[in-house]
């Protein structure tokens, strides 16, 4: 089998007053994408946002990097360990979004997770925070994970880690070909950021990018709420394989929440890489970089 069927969430965030009712807010989506036949089920970044609605206290702007760092992190665990239940109830990968983690070393983290039918968990620390997430004392991590799902070779960046082109070609030099990009962004150029990240990614890496949001608020900060924006899709290369001249294989209709459903082929991305449209992967000329890098002092 060289296809794999995804559920992309554009995932709501609302007021979830337990880790029980956020719990059960996720396995709907999660029994619905199993029930549509997915074999992948993807979360967006810090999907446990609205969890900060469960805290004994009301969540203002001079509160919220305290409730980020001390609040939502003690959930963390609870949240995994939902996740491997329903990964194995529903025989289903589920990619479990990011959530604030505290780390063995005592860093905030942004970690997102991986969870199989079979009970692993796989895990990967945003990399390029954000200036809210450097004022509040995130710590970016320093690893990418490479793993396999189906027939795909698999990797993981984070929102703003997909505007990094390092970061992707570091990735298809391991041999990924699929991209899951938990994202959460809160104006229209964070939006159109990730968005034109993921479609240069599957562009110039000849690969598959699927991009999963948080959307809607949950009242919280009370002072000055986020609103998380954004349109779940999956890119795909743009060539005369693939046939899609905007580069988009299958994306939301609305604002709400969601389910995308895309079967990605592998054996069209590999015979999109052995015979590219334009120079691609295959005519890279990487003779020379190592030349032009020096040239620029890095």
């Amino acid at each position: 089998m060289n296809t794999l069927k995804i559920a992309i969430t554009q995932f709501e965030l609302r007021a979830e007053p337990s880790t029980a009712a956020f719990l059960a807010h996720v396995e709907s989506l999660v029994s619905e994408a199993a029930a549509a036949g997915a074999a992948v089920v993807v979360l967006p970044e810090l999907a446990s946002t609205g969890l900060l609605a469960s805290l004994d206290r009301t969540v203002t702007a001079a509160t919220v990097a305290d409730d980020y760092r001390n609040g939502l992190t003690r959930s963390t665990d609870a949240i995994v360990d939902g996740l491997v239940r329903m990964a194995r109830e529903h025989d289903i990968v589920v990619v479990g979004g990011s959530h604030n983690r505290t780390a063995d070393d005592g860093s905030l983290r942004n970690t997102a997770y991986i969870v199989f039918p079979d009970g692993r968990v796989q895990q990967q620390d945003k990399i390029h925070l954000t200036p809210p997430e450097h004022a509040m004392g995130t710590q970016g991590g320093g690893d990418l994970l490479v793993t396999t799902i189906g027939p795909f070779t698999v990797g993981l960046l984070i929102c703003a880690d997909i505007q990094f082109p390092e970061l992707s070609r570091s990735l298809v030099e391991r041999g990924v070909e699929l991209i899951i990009c938990p994202s959460l962004t809160w104006n229209r150029r964070g939006v159109h950021r990730v968005r034109l990240g993921c479609q240069a990614r599957a562009m110039e890496n000849q690969a598959y990018v699927v991009m999963s949001p948080l959307v809607g608020h949950s009242g919280l900060p009370a002072d000055s709420p986020l609103y998380a924006i954004g349109r779940a899709f999956a890119a795909c290369p743009v060539d005369r394989t693939f046939g899609r001249n905007n580069g988009i294989l299958a994306e939301a209709t609305g604002d709400k929440e969601e389910i995308v459903h895309v079967e990605l082929d592998r054996e069209l991305l590999l015979a999109s890489r052995a015979k590219p449209e334009t120079p691609g992967l295959k005519l890279r000329r990487t003779d020379l970089y190592p030349k032009l890098l020096a040239d620029s002092g890095n």
